[in-house]
C-alpha cells in the first residue's frame, strides 16, 4: 500500500487515542484509553491488524539470518540491580539501536530513571532505557530493526527487560541482552 494511506491510517489511529485521552479525563467517556493502548495484549492485537492491512508481503519473506544488532551494549563495565532493572555502567557513549522491529510506548521523565524510553517489540518483549542522555521518538512511532532509539553518554544507563509480562532478572537480563545483541 502507498506510503501515504500508512501515514494518514498512523495520524487517524494516534488522534483518536489522544481524543479518547482528553475525553475521559474530562469525564465525558467512561473507558479509559491508556489501558487498552498500554496493555500488551492489544497492542500485539493492534499490530496484527495493521499488518494484515498495511503489509501483504510481510509473510512471505522469511529472515533466514541476521546482523549482530547494538553490539556496543555489551560492553558495559560494571552492573547492579537498581529500581525494577539494572544500571549498566558505560566508559564510551552507546547508541540505543531497535533490536526488532517495535513500537515505542513511553518517552519521558521518571523520577527513578530520569529521561525514559520504552519499546514493545514483536516477540512480546518491553525494553526500557533509562538515564538516556538524548532521544528524538514520540510514543506510538514504529521502529524498524537497527533504527536508533537514542544515544547514553559515559555514566549509568538503566536497563529493564520485560518478556510474556515478566520483568527479567538479571541472569536472564544478560543472556537476553547477548542473545540479541551478540558480536
Amino acid at each position: 500500500m502507498n506510503k501515504k494511506w500508512k501515514w494518514i491510517a498512523s495520524f487517524l489511529l494516534c488522534t483518536g487515542v489522544l481524543i479518547g485521552n482528553f475525553l475521559h479525563e474530562t469525564g465525558r467517556i467512561s473507558i479509559d484509553v491508556k489501558k487498552i493502548v498500554y496493555s500488551s495484549e492489544d497492542l500485539t492485537f493492534m499490530r496484527n491488524v495493521l499488518r494484515e492491512i498495511f503489509d501483504k508481503k510481510a509473510h512471505d519473506t522469511i529472515a533466514v539470518s541476521s546482523e549482530p544488532i547494538n553490539q556496543e551494549l555489551l560492553t558495559f563495565v560494571q552492573v547492579k540491580p537498581y529500581f525494577k532493572g539494572y544500571l549498566f555502567t558505560y566508559e564510551e557513549s552507546v547508541p540505543l539501536i531497535a533490536i526488532d522491529h517495535g513500537l515505542v510506548v513511553y518517552t519521558g521523565y521518571s523520577k527513578d530513571t530520569g529521561k525514559t524510553i520504552s519499546v514493545y517489540y514483536e516477540d512480546d518483549t518491553t525494553v526500557t532505557y533509562g538515564n538516556v542522555d538524548s532521544f528524538s521518538l514520540l510514543p506510538y512511532t514504529s521502529i524498524e530493526r537497527g533504527g536508533t532509539i537514542g544515544k547514553k553518554e559515559p555514566g549509568d544507563l538503566y536497563i529493564q527487560v520485560e518478556k510474556d509480562g515478566n520483568i527479567l532478572n538479571l541472569e536472564e537480563t544478560l543472556l537476553w541482552m547477548k542473545e540479541h545483541m551478540r558480536p
